[in-house]
């Protein structure tokens, strides 16, 4: 399961880039900052998309990562005065998307995990029937993935995501996450070979099979 595979053939959640102005941007945040709502309309609409696409990634559901999406800016509304510059503000945004959902999994995690194996063992079921158009056979493949990111430690889940899913750099995933290049790198060597090793003991002798 090649990066660059896994980035083009699962799920296409490139953040769109941002073309406002840097001085502009950081003269809306600071107004943000000072409680001035306008401010705060102008960043929900630079930047939600971005923070969808990105919790889409990490959750692998579009109706769960819409409401995580809404609970992401509600919350730095409120955490925007411990926001410190020293980063880009939308870096500080998805770091709170980032807690956010790990959050929900830590709230979800025991029902969560017993449905995903049902969804996994029906959707490698179905998928082996050889019955299905191609579409279908998309979505029963990016639904077997993220079943089996379910089964990974947060850590890993992350790194896998964000370099092989959302293919960001080791540096770019490092920022996000909080921690050195190097820990980035063998989290996600570390989860995909869990990945691989999982699909492979569903009966997928090659994992590219599922990620195609």
């Amino acid at each position: 399961m090649e990066p660059a595979a896994a980035n083009a053939r699962v799920v296409q959640l490139r953040p769109e880039p941002n073309t406002t102005d840097a001085d502009d941007a950081d003269a809306i945040v600071h107004k943000a900052r000072s409680g001035d709502l306008v401010a705060w309309n102008l960043l929900y609409r630079m930047h939600y998309g971005s923070v969808l696409r990105h919790l889409a990634a990490l959750v692998g559901r579009r109706d769960v990562a819409e409401d995580l999406a809404q609970d992401t800016f509600a919350r730095a509304m409120v955490a925007i005065e411990g926001y410190s510059g020293r980063s880009a503000f939308s870096t500080w945004l998805h770091g709170v998307a980032l807690n956010v959902a790990r959050n929900h999994w830590r709230a979800n995690e025991r029902a969560a995990r017993a449905g995903a194996q049902l969804e996994l063992l029906e959707a490698c079921r179905d998928l082996r029937a050889g019955q299905l158009d191609d579409a279908h056979q998309r979505k029963l493949r990016v639904k077997i993935l993220f079943r089996v990111l379910d089964e990974l430690s947060a850590s890993l889940r992350e790194a896998f995501v964000l370099r092989y899913v959302e293919g960001r750099s080791a540096a770019e995933t490092a920022e996000r996450l909080g921690v050195e290049p190097g820990a980035v790198r063998v989290r996600a060597h570390r989860a995909r070979q869990q990945v691989e090793k999982r699909l492979q003991a569903l009966g997928w002798s090659d994992p590219e099979e599922v990620c195609s």
